[in-house]
């Protein structure tokens, strides 16, 4: 990491008189800091130079949003006009703090999920016709009997611990009833996904990644997962990651997005279908606990048993059909 005088001499800032990390963020290394005059925050990117293409295009795309009105947080360019910074072959960029304040997931109230929703399908609308050059695609194909290993892998790895905790008796549960679901599994057709359109998106919209001020959606942040999907995989996953499946919040973000852009029921139950046959297959988050070690993802373990996703969406499906 940078050290904070050449941090200060790059930017030309004051003083930094103290540093923090935030709670969210798993992929690159970000530090809070703050100053006199402001506070920032600084984004140490786990990118090889070889890379950095990839920082250029979430750059470009923070830009193009901008032009479109929408509170995307922008970095701040360094005295030669550039927005990265390469110091001792790492990759740096600086942002100004995001206005507004962030609110836990369990606060969401309807107006948020309202304001969430109309900034998504604003945020949708201005990418419409965004060159994917710099999105990520996803690989809908998925392989059951590398996942069934995989999750082998994993269930020794977690054996192989001196002691276990309650997360890792219930981490071992939920990877036993997720084989057992997949073993019994039909898989599904996914090249009904190829006949929806397709157009860049955030790739990561949840609460984490917005500020609010009042229940308006203040910033966006974190524009280095930007995906080239169907619209309805953005939303579906908001549904999933945000709101659990939960009718209120759902019903309340969907209504608020399709005043805007509307989005057909049945593109929503294509991609749910999907998407819950995908989900089935990721372990990510296991493999970055117990086989890469990353502590930091320990929150994000799920309680309680290993219900299908496809389970949640089936239940939520009557509430969003009388939108």
């Amino acid at each position: 990491m940078i050290g904070m005088v050449d941090l200060q001499e790059a930017w030309n800032l004051p003083p930094v008189r103290a540093t923090w990390t935030p709670d969210s963020g798993t992929i690159h290394s970000t530090v809070l800091l703050k100053t006199d005059h402001g506070n920032y925050a600084l984004r140490a990117y786990r990118y090889s130079n070889e890379k950095r293409w990839k920082i250029e295009g979430e750059h470009a795309i923070i830009a193009h949003v901008q032009q479109h009105g929408l509170p995307a947080i922008a970095p701040l360019p360094l005295p030669n006009g550039e927005t990265i910074l390469n110091h001792d072959g790492a990759f740096y960029a600086l942002f100004p703090f995001a206005p507004g304040q962030q609110v836990p997931r369990h606060k969401l109230n309807t107006g948020k999920a309202i304001a969430m929703g109309k900034t998504l399908s604003q945020l949708h609308q201005a990418l419409r016709d965004y060159h994917p050059q710099h999105a990520r695609t996803i690989s809908f194909d998925v392989d059951r009997e590398a996942t069934v290993a995989k999750i082998d892998q994993i269930e020794a790895a977690i054996l192989s611990q001196p002691e276990l905790d309650a997360l890792d008796k219930q981490s071992l549960q939920r990877l036993a009833q997720r084989r057992d679901r997949l073993m019994v599994s039909q898989p599904e057709d996914i090249s009904i996904l190829s006949a929806l359109d397709h157009q860049v998106t955030h790739g990561d919209y949840q609460e984490s990644n917005l500020f609010f001020e009042g229940d308006s959606v203040s910033a966006i942040i974190d524009w280095d997962q930007t995906l080239f999907a169907p619209r309805a995989w953005e939303v579906i996953r908001v549904f999933h990651y945000v709101f659990k499946f939960q009718a209120q919040g759902c019903c309340a973000f969907l209504d608020a997005y399709s005043s805007i852009m509307p989005l057909p029921l049945v593109d929503l139950e294509k991609t749910a279908t999907i998407y819950a046959w995908i989900r089935e297959h990721d372990l990510w988050l296991y493999e970055e606990l117990y086989l890469h070690r990353n502590q930091r993802v320990r929150v994000f373990v799920a309680p309680g048993r290993f219900v299908p996703l496809i389970h949640r969406w089936e239940e939520l499906q009557p509430a969003l059909s009388s939108l």
